[in-house]
C-alpha cells in the first residue's frame, strides 16, 4: 500500500471532523447563544433529527453494496457526496430569525437532517474503504491509527480555529455573521480532502456472488443481527460517541461558567485534539500487547477515578489539563480502535453467511456515531434545561450544575462502554476465520492460497 494512500486516511478524518466535530462541538452553543433557541428545544431537535437520519446510514450501507461503477464500489460516492456535504455544512449554521419562533426551529431541525443525510452518503462508503482496501487485521490496525491521528488533526483544527475566526471574521464569539463564513470555510477544505480521498485510495477486495443474488438482502440483515462482534462494536461506539459529544459540547459551557476563562475551551478542547493524536500513535502497540479487548478495558476502567479527579483541579488550569488529557488518552484506545475492529466484523459476517456486505456493517458504525453524538448533546441539552441553564442570567447554582454534568455525564458513559466492549469476543478467533476464508477463496478459484497479505 502506497504511502500517499495510507495518508489519505488521515486526510479523510481530518475531512469528517471538518464537519462533524463542528457541529458536535458548537451547534448547540450556536442554537442555544446566537439562534436563541432555548436549551430543552434544541436538544430535542438535535436528538430527533439524528435518530431519523440515523435510519438513512443503512440503506446507504445496501446501496453500497450494491453499486459497482468504474470508479469502484465506495469511491464515488465521495466525488458526488462531498460538494453536497460542504453546501449543507454551511447552511446549517445561518440559522435565520432568532429564539423558538416556528420558522427558526423548523430551519434548524431540517438543515441539521439534511446534514446528517449526506454525511452518512459520504461516511458510510468512507469508512467501508477500510475493508476494500485489505483484508489483513493489521494493516487495518495500522490504518485505523492513520484515521485516529486524521481524528485528532481535525479536532485540532476545529478546537483551535473555529472560535477565534468566528470572532475575528463576526467581531464578536457569538456572531451569526462569524459562525457562517466560518462553517463555510471549513466546508470546503473538506470538500477539498474527501476528493484527494476519492483520487488515492484504490478498491482491491473484489465482490462476493452472494452478494446479489435474489433474497440477499433479507439474508445479509439476519446474518447482521446474528454477528455479536458487530453489535458489540456499535453499541460501544455510540456510547464513545455520546461521550464525545458531551465533552465536546460541553467544555464551551464549562470554560465560560464554571472556569470563567472562554480562553480556556482553545486549550482544554487543544487537550482532548492531542489526546486523540497520541492515541492514535500508541493503540496500535498497546493493543498488540495486551490484546485489543483488554486493552480497551483497561484504559477505560483507568479513566474514571481521572475524570473524577477534574472536580478536584478546577481552580488550576494547567492541573486540569494534564489529568484531562492522560484520562482521554487511556479512555480513548477503544475510540481509535472501532473502525478496525468494524472491519474485522465484516470477515466474521462472511464466515458465516458468504456475504461480505462492508456498506452494510460499516453503516451500522456510522449510524452509531450519529446516534452517539445526538445523544450525547441532547442528554447535555436536557441537563442544561433540568439546572435551569439560561445564557443571560447564569447563577452560581448553574454553574455549579454545569459542572457536575460535565463530569459525571462522560464518567456514567465511560460505565457503559466498558460492559459494551466486554461482548467482544473476535479477537481470538479472527485468524481461524481468516485461514478457513483463504481456503474457501482457493477452492473457489481452484488455486491454492498463499499466507499472509500483499498489501
Amino acid at each position: 500500500m502506497r504511502p500517499r494512500e495510507k495518508a489519505a486516511f488521515t486526510l479523510g478524518d481530518i475531512a469528517s471532523n471538518l464537519t462533524w466535530t463542528t457541529i458536535s462541538s458548537y451547534l448547540l452553543f450556536f442554537y442555544t447563544d446566537v439562534a436563541l433557541i432555548s436549551a430543552a428545544i434544541a436538544g430535542t431537535v438535535m436528538l430527533v433529527a439524528r435518530l431519523l437520519d440515523a435510519v438513512f446510514d443503512p440503506i446507504v450501507g445496501v446501496l453500497l453494496d450494491r453499486t459497482n461503477t468504474r470508479w469502484g464500489r465506495a469511491r464515488p460516492y465521495l466525488l458526488f457526496g462531498a460538494p453536497v456535504l460542504a453546501a449543507l455544512t454551511m447552511l446549517t449554521f445561518l440559522t435565520p430569525g432568532g429564539g423558538d419562533d416556528t420558522w427558526t426551529i423548523v430551519y434548524a431541525a431540517v438543515t441539521f437532517l439534511l446534514v446528517g443525510l449526506a454525511y452518512s452518503a459520504v461516511n458510510v462508503p468512507y469508512g467501508a474503504l477500510m475493508a476494500m482496501t485489505t483484508r489483513d487485521s493489521g494493516m487495518r490496525m495500522k490504518l485505523a491509527g492513520w484515521r485516529g491521528f486524521g481524528i485528532g488533526i481535525g479536532i485540532i483544527i476545529v478546537s483551535t480555529a473555529f472560535q477565534p475566526l468566528v470572532a475575528a471574521i463576526g467581531g464578536a464569539p457569538d456572531s451569526k455573521f462569524g459562525f457562517g463564513v466560518t462553517a463555510a470555510l471549513f466546508a470546503f477544505v473538506g470538500l477539498v480532502l474527501f476528493l484527494l480521498v476519492f483520487l488515492w485510495v484504490k478498491e482491491r477486495v473484489p465482490l462476493t456472488p452472494a452478494r446479489l443474488e435474489r433474497g440477499s438482502l433479507g439474508a445479509s440483515v439476519r446474518a447482521l443481527f446474528r454477528n455479536g462482534p458487530w453489535l458489540a462494536v456499535v453499541s460501544f461506539s455510540t456510547l464513545a460517541f455520546a461521550r464525545l459529544g458531551v465533552i465536546t459540547g460541553g467544555t464551551i459551557y464549562y470554560a465560560i461558567y464554571v472556569l470563567h476563562n472562554p480562553a480556556a475551551i482553545s486549550i482544554v478542547l487543544l487537550a482532548f485534539s492531542l489526546s486523540a493524536v497520541l492515541g492514535s500513535l500508541v493503540t496500535a502497540p498497546i493493543l498488540r500487547v495486551l490484546g485489543q479487548r483488554r486493552g480497551i478495558l483497561l484504559g477505560l476502567v483507568a479513566s474514571v477515578p481521572l475524570t473524577l479527579a477534574l472536580i478536584f483541579l478546577q481552580d488550576n488550569l494547567i492541573a486540569f489539563t494534564i489529568v484531562f488529557f492522560v484520562a482521554n488518552v487511556v479512555g480513548g484506545f477503544g475510540f481509535v480502535a472501532a473502525p478496525a475492529l468494524t472491519a474485522d466484523t465484516v470477515e466474521w459476517h462472511e464466515f458465516r453467511s458468504t456475504r461480505r456486505d462492508e456498506g452494510l456493517l460499516f453503516s451500522g458504525y456510522s449510524m452509531s456515531t450519529k446516534v452517539g453524538a445526538a445523544l450525547g448533546s441532547a442528554f447535555l441539552a436536557w441537563g442544561l434545561a433540568a439546572i435551569a441553564y439560561d445564557p443571560a442570567n447564569v447563577t452560581d447554582t448553574t454553574s455549579n450544575g454545569i459542572m457536575w454534568l460535565y463530569i459525571l455525564l462522560p464518567v456514567g458513559i465511560t460505565l457503559l462502554q466498558i460492559i459494551a466492549i466486554s461482548t467482544y469476543r473476535l479477537e481470538k478467533r479472527l485468524p481461524e476465520v481468516q485461514a478457513e476464508m483463504n481456503r474457501r477463496r482457493a477452492a473457489a478459484e481452484g488455486t491454492e492460497s498463499e499466507p499472509g497479505s500483499t498489501d
